[in-house]
Protein backbone atom coordinates (compact mmCIF):
# COMPACT_ATOMS: atom_id res chain seq x y z
CA UNK A 1 0.00 0.00 0.00
CA UNK A 2 1.30 3.02 -0.95
CA UNK A 3 1.56 5.76 2.32
CA UNK A 4 2.92 9.05 0.04
CA UNK A 5 3.61 10.18 -3.42
CA UNK A 6 6.98 12.16 -3.85
CA UNK A 7 6.19 14.82 -6.91
CA UNK A 8 9.38 15.88 -9.56
CA UNK A 9 8.62 20.31 -9.86
CA UNK A 10 10.54 20.76 -13.38
CA UNK A 11 8.67 18.64 -15.94
CA UNK A 12 5.91 17.37 -13.84
CA UNK A 13 3.88 19.96 -11.53
CA UNK A 14 5.42 23.25 -13.39
CA UNK A 15 7.15 23.58 -17.40
CA UNK A 16 11.03 23.21 -17.13
CA UNK A 17 12.64 25.84 -19.85
CA UNK A 18 16.16 25.14 -18.45
CA UNK A 19 17.19 23.01 -21.28
CA UNK A 20 16.04 25.28 -24.01
CA UNK A 21 18.18 28.02 -22.31
CA UNK A 22 22.19 25.66 -22.02
CA UNK A 23 20.87 25.14 -25.99
CA UNK A 24 23.28 21.33 -25.02
CA UNK A 25 26.23 22.72 -24.85
CA UNK A 26 29.29 20.60 -23.99
CA UNK A 27 29.80 21.17 -20.21
CA UNK A 28 26.51 22.16 -19.02
CA UNK A 29 24.87 18.68 -17.62
CA UNK A 30 28.26 18.99 -15.54
CA UNK A 31 27.70 22.16 -14.45
CA UNK A 32 24.49 22.00 -13.54
CA UNK A 33 24.86 18.73 -11.57
CA UNK A 34 27.76 20.12 -9.34
CA UNK A 35 25.88 23.18 -9.16
CA UNK A 36 22.81 21.73 -8.21
CA UNK A 37 24.11 19.42 -5.58
CA UNK A 38 25.78 22.74 -3.93
CA UNK A 39 29.74 21.43 -4.97
CA UNK A 40 30.35 25.53 -6.73
CA UNK A 41 29.57 28.58 -5.44
CA UNK A 42 27.23 30.85 -7.23
CA UNK A 43 29.83 32.79 -8.59
CA UNK A 44 31.83 29.94 -9.84
CA UNK A 45 28.49 29.18 -11.67
CA UNK A 46 27.92 32.30 -13.21
CA UNK A 47 31.40 32.42 -14.21
CA UNK A 48 31.67 28.84 -15.73
CA UNK A 49 28.20 29.51 -17.25
CA UNK A 50 28.81 32.60 -18.78
CA UNK A 51 31.73 31.19 -20.56
CA UNK A 52 30.07 27.85 -21.80
CA UNK A 53 27.21 30.40 -23.45
CA UNK A 54 29.86 32.93 -24.49
CA UNK A 55 28.74 35.70 -22.50
CA UNK A 56 29.61 38.41 -19.65
CA UNK A 57 28.34 36.96 -16.53
CA UNK A 58 26.12 39.99 -15.76
CA UNK A 59 23.92 38.60 -19.11
CA UNK A 60 23.90 35.17 -18.08
CA UNK A 61 22.54 35.88 -14.46
CA UNK A 62 20.34 38.14 -15.68
CA UNK A 63 19.37 35.53 -18.60
CA UNK A 64 19.37 32.83 -16.31
CA UNK A 65 17.13 34.57 -13.48
CA UNK A 66 14.32 35.55 -16.17
CA UNK A 67 14.39 32.13 -17.70
CA UNK A 68 12.46 30.72 -14.16
CA UNK A 69 10.31 33.67 -14.52
CA UNK A 70 8.42 31.80 -17.42
CA UNK A 71 7.51 28.97 -15.40
CA UNK A 72 4.05 28.26 -15.56
CA UNK A 73 2.23 25.21 -13.56
CA UNK A 74 1.15 22.20 -15.54
CA UNK A 75 -2.29 23.16 -14.51
CA UNK A 76 -4.07 19.56 -15.15
CA UNK A 77 -1.93 17.65 -12.95
CA UNK A 78 -1.15 20.82 -10.46
CA UNK A 79 -5.28 19.89 -9.70
CA UNK A 80 -4.34 16.10 -9.06
CA UNK A 81 -1.81 16.95 -7.13
CA UNK A 82 -3.89 19.31 -5.29
CA UNK A 83 -6.87 17.46 -4.75
CA UNK A 84 -4.92 13.99 -3.63
CA UNK A 85 -5.41 12.71 -0.69
CA UNK A 86 -2.32 11.05 0.01
CA UNK A 87 0.67 12.60 1.76
CA UNK A 88 2.82 14.66 -0.82
CA UNK A 89 6.14 15.13 -1.05
CA UNK A 90 8.45 17.55 -3.64
CA UNK A 91 11.90 15.53 -4.64
CA UNK A 92 13.62 18.26 -6.59
CA UNK A 93 17.42 18.94 -8.42
CA UNK A 94 17.35 22.43 -8.51
CA UNK A 95 20.29 24.88 -7.65
CA UNK A 96 20.96 27.98 -4.98
CA UNK A 97 19.52 30.30 -7.20
CA UNK A 98 16.11 28.55 -8.44
CA UNK A 99 15.61 27.52 -5.03
CA UNK A 100 16.38 30.88 -2.76
CA UNK A 101 15.10 33.44 -5.18
CA UNK A 102 12.48 31.57 -7.24
CA UNK A 103 11.24 28.51 -6.15
CA UNK A 104 10.40 28.53 -2.62
CA UNK A 105 8.77 32.71 -3.92
CA UNK A 106 7.25 31.65 -7.32
CA UNK A 107 5.60 28.44 -7.25
CA UNK A 108 1.98 28.28 -7.07
CA UNK A 109 1.61 27.19 -3.50
CA UNK A 110 2.69 23.69 -4.51
CA UNK A 111 5.91 23.80 -1.47
CA UNK A 112 2.49 24.59 0.47
CA UNK A 113 1.11 21.45 -0.03
CA UNK A 114 3.92 19.21 0.23
CA UNK A 115 4.55 17.54 3.46
CA UNK A 116 8.28 18.31 3.14
CA UNK A 117 10.35 19.08 0.32
CA UNK A 118 14.05 17.58 -0.91
CA UNK A 119 15.71 20.18 -2.31
CA UNK A 120 19.59 18.32 -3.68
CA UNK A 121 21.36 21.82 -2.75
CA UNK A 122 20.02 21.11 0.13
CA UNK A 123 20.91 17.56 0.40
CA UNK A 124 24.21 17.64 -1.74
CA UNK A 125 23.06 15.45 -3.92
CA UNK A 126 20.65 14.79 -7.44
CA UNK A 127 18.11 12.21 -8.59
CA UNK A 128 21.03 10.66 -11.13
CA UNK A 129 22.39 9.13 -7.97
CA UNK A 130 20.82 6.09 -5.76
CA UNK A 131 21.66 7.76 -2.83
CA UNK A 132 19.32 10.58 -2.54
CA UNK A 133 16.49 7.99 -3.31
CA UNK A 134 17.86 5.81 0.05
CA UNK A 135 18.01 9.20 1.53
CA UNK A 136 14.43 9.68 0.96
CA UNK A 137 13.41 6.04 1.94
CA UNK A 138 15.98 6.58 5.66
CA UNK A 139 13.99 9.91 5.90
CA UNK A 140 10.73 9.12 5.23
CA UNK A 141 10.41 5.96 7.65
CA UNK A 142 8.90 4.27 5.32
CA UNK A 143 9.53 0.55 3.15
CA UNK A 144 10.13 1.41 -0.89
CA UNK A 145 7.66 -0.76 -1.46
CA UNK A 146 5.24 2.11 0.30
CA UNK A 147 6.44 4.82 -1.43
CA UNK A 148 5.46 6.29 -5.14
CA UNK A 149 7.97 9.05 -7.09
CA UNK A 150 6.89 10.49 -9.75
CA UNK A 151 9.60 12.44 -12.58
CA UNK A 152 9.29 13.18 -15.73
CA UNK A 153 12.54 11.42 -16.72
CA UNK A 154 12.71 7.69 -17.63
CA UNK A 155 16.37 7.37 -16.60
CA UNK A 156 15.64 8.81 -12.98
CA UNK A 157 12.08 6.67 -13.18
CA UNK A 158 14.24 3.73 -13.59
CA UNK A 159 16.83 5.19 -10.95
CA UNK A 160 14.22 4.82 -8.29
CA UNK A 161 12.86 1.89 -8.88
CA UNK A 162 16.57 0.13 -8.71
CA UNK A 163 16.38 1.13 -5.17
CA UNK A 164 12.27 -0.49 -4.49
CA UNK A 165 10.58 2.56 -4.78
CA UNK A 166 7.56 2.44 -7.09
CA UNK A 167 7.46 5.15 -9.67
CA UNK A 168 6.16 6.46 -12.29
CA UNK A 169 7.41 8.39 -15.66
CA UNK A 170 4.80 11.77 -16.09
CA UNK A 171 4.41 11.51 -19.82
CA UNK A 172 0.73 12.88 -20.36
CA UNK A 173 -2.64 13.31 -17.50
CA UNK A 174 -4.34 10.85 -18.71
CA UNK A 175 -1.83 8.31 -18.32
CA UNK A 176 -0.72 9.66 -15.18
CA UNK A 177 -4.39 9.80 -13.79
CA UNK A 178 -4.19 6.11 -14.77
CA UNK A 179 -0.99 4.97 -13.39
CA UNK A 180 -2.25 6.38 -10.24
CA UNK A 181 -5.32 4.20 -10.31
CA UNK A 182 -3.24 1.23 -10.73
CA UNK A 183 -1.60 1.88 -7.22
CA UNK A 184 -4.91 3.50 -5.82
CA UNK A 185 -3.89 6.78 -5.05
CA UNK A 186 -6.80 9.13 -3.78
Amino acid sequence: MIKVVVWDLGGVLITDPADNFWQNKEGTKELRRDFGSNKLSTEKFVSRGSKLLGINSDDFLHSYKKIYFSVKPVKEVLKIYEDMKTDKYVLSDTNPLQMNCLIKQNYFGILDNSKKNYFSPELGMRKDSKKIFEYLIEDLKLSPQEILFIDNKEKIVELAKSVGLNAIQFVAVKKLKNDLKKFDIK
